[in-house]
Formats: C-alpha cells, sequence, structure tokens
C-alpha cells in the first residue's frame, strides 16, 4: 500500500513538473517572440528598406536618425531623473507627476516630429508606404505600450 502510493506522488509531482516546465517555456518563448532582435537588422535599415529609399534619401534619413537618436537619449535621460524623482515615498515631490508628463509629452513631440520629417521625405507611393509603417510601429508593443501584437 505505501508503495503504490509513492508511485501515484511520484507521478503526480512529475505531471506538475512537466506542467510548469511547459507553462514556463510558454511564456519564455512568447516574450522572446515579441523583442527586437539585436542579432538582426537595425529599425532605421527596415524602415527605409521597407520604404524603398533611393541613396539621396538614405543619407537624408540617416541624418533625421541620428538627430532624432541624439535628441531622445537626452529626454529618456530626463525621464529617468523625473521617475527617480516621482518615485521617492518617503520625501514626496508633487511636483514630480507634472514633471514626468511634461518629458514624455516632449519625447512624444519629438517622435512626431521625427515621422513627420520621415513623411516629408517620401515620394508618390512611398507616402501609403509610410503611413502603413507608421501605424505597425505605433500599435507594437514596444512603441505603443499596450497596443495590438502582430498577427493578433
Amino acid at each position: 500500500m505505501v508503495n503504490q502510493r509513492k508511485k501515484v506522488w511520484t507521478w503526480v509531482f512529475g505531471i506538475g513538473m512537466f506542467i510548469n516546465v511547459l507553462a514556463i517555456g510558454f511564456f519564455v518563448f512568447n516574450e522572446f517572440r515579441h523583442r527586437y532582435n539585436p542579432g538582426g537588422p537595425q529599425l532605421k535599415e527596415v524602415i527605409a528598406d521597407e520604404l524603398q529609399f533611393d541613396e539621396q534619401q538614405r543619407a537624408i534619413y540617416a541624418e533625421f536618425v541620428k538627430n532624432h537618436q541624439d535628441q531622445s537619449t537626452t529626454i529618456r535621460g530626463e525621464i529617468a531623473a523625473a521617475k527617480k524623482s516621482y518615485y521617492q515615498f518617503e520625501n514626496k515631490n508633487p511636483q514630480a507627476l507634472e514633471q514626468l508628463t511634461a518629458t514624455y509629452r516632449k519625447l512624444d513631440s519629438l517622435n512626431y516630429a521625427h515621422f513627420r520629417d520621415i513623411r516629408g521625405l517620401c515620394k508618390g507611393p512611398q507616402i501609403k508606404a509610410f503611413d502603413r509603417l507608421v501605424e505597425k510601429i505605433l500599435t507594437s508593443s514596444n512603441f505603443g505600450f499596450m497596443g495590438p501584437r502582430p498577427g493578433r
């Protein structure tokens, strides 16, 4: 009788472990599937290729990207500082939320201007392709925060 209980508990334990490993594998796989691939092409290259920019457009676009990255790095530093100030629980800072909101507004304004500049660079059918591409970017899990994921 005791030997049979050991066998049952061994099976229960084994099935439980299998279900846990399966669940963890599902969550890890699902998370990695929606992340940027650092070994793959850069987003700026994907955009330039999808819009079929010519060499002159690529040169101008590269300048747009460099300027945007420089400016957004500065703003992201400001966001980090504002978050640090806002999440102080012992020393409340009533202006911290307003500062954080203003800094995010600044980043969104920068992104909007960047997209507007890129759209201005487009010619003919590239404009419609750009509009579709912006729709994808805005609803992606990285940029749109809670937007729908591709394939859903």
